[in-house]
Parts: structure tokens; C-alpha cells; sequence
């Protein structure tokens, strides 16, 4: 599958989520962890999709601490608390959608720290591919914060 076909997976689990947000993990061409896994937790601050999606993937094959060399596809562009727990896993590429500053101008406040920065705290190099059909999952964003008012 392509990049293209994967960020629209997690689109999709953002128009679904109890957030408007969906991430998945893939490695070795595999989606291994998703962030809708109903077994995960949805109560916490702290359960953000790319959170959910890494512990999806290292619950269900067994990876903890083994995720280097993946890839993930994310609705919206990581925050600095996703980017430690990628950063720890060594991920090699993080395609996202939506932008910090569309999450904080249209749904919730954020701390805005580009990816671009938080990579170079990387022990590997990370590919970073933004915006990827960035106005879908914008306009996932938009509504939902329309039927939250």
C-alpha cells in the first residue's frame, strides 16, 4: 500500500474516534497496531491516538520496545508527548495530516512544537512526510468541533 492509502486509514479512524484523531502503526508493510483497538483505554488526557496505536501494535505482536524501523500514519501531526514515545521506538517515517495549529484553531489548545524540531532528538533518522491529504482530515476537525459547541 502506499503512503497515500494508509493516511486515509487513519482519517478514517478519526472520523470515528471519540476524538478526531486516528493513527496507525505499519512495519514491514503490515498495519500492526491501530488506535481505534477497542481493548485500549479511552478515558485518559494521556490516551492520544498515536499513543493508542503504538501500544495497539506492541500489544498484539509482542514488540514492545521493538517498533524501529516503522512507520507512522496520523491523522494530525504528533505532539511533543507523542513524539517521546516515537522518539523511544525509533520509528523511521511519520506521515501526517492535519497540523498542530489546525487541532489548536479549530478543536483544542496545543503546545506547538513542529515535528521538524522534536526529530533532531532522534538516535535515528526520521522521514517526516506532512500534510499528507491534509484538508480531509481538517475538514473530520472542523465538523466535529461544529457538533461540540
Amino acid at each position: 500500500m502506499s503512503d497515500e492509502e494508509y493516511i486515509d486509514i487513519a482519517i478514517e479512524i478519526s472520523k470515528h474516534a471519540k476524538y478526531p484523531y486516528g493513527a496507525i502503526v505499519v512495519k514491514d508493510n503490515q498495519i500492526i497496531g491501530r488506535s481505534d483497538d477497542t481493548t485500549l483505554m479511552e478515558t485518559s488526557m494521556y490516551s492520544h491516538a498515536e499513543l493508542e496505536a503504538i501500544e495497539s501494535a506492541s500489544k498484539n505482536k509482542n514488540l514492545y520496545g521493538d517498533l524501529k524501523g516503522a512507520t507512522l500514519y496520523d491523522s494530525c501531526e504528533p505532539c511533543m508527548m507523542c513524539m517521546g514515545a516515537i522518539l523511544y521506538e525509533e520509528f523511521e517515517k511519520i506521515v501526517y495530516a492535519a497540523t498542530l495549529e489546525d487541532s489548536n484553531d479549530l478543536y483544542c489548545p496545543e503546545v506547538i512544537v513542529p515535528v521538524e524540531d522534536l526529530v533532531k532528538y532522534a538516535k535515528n533518522k526520521i522521514e517526516i512526510v506532512p500534510e499528507l491529504h491534509r484538508e480531509s482530515a481538517v475538514q473530520i476537525i472542523k465538523e466535529r468541533a461544529a457538533t461540540n459547541e
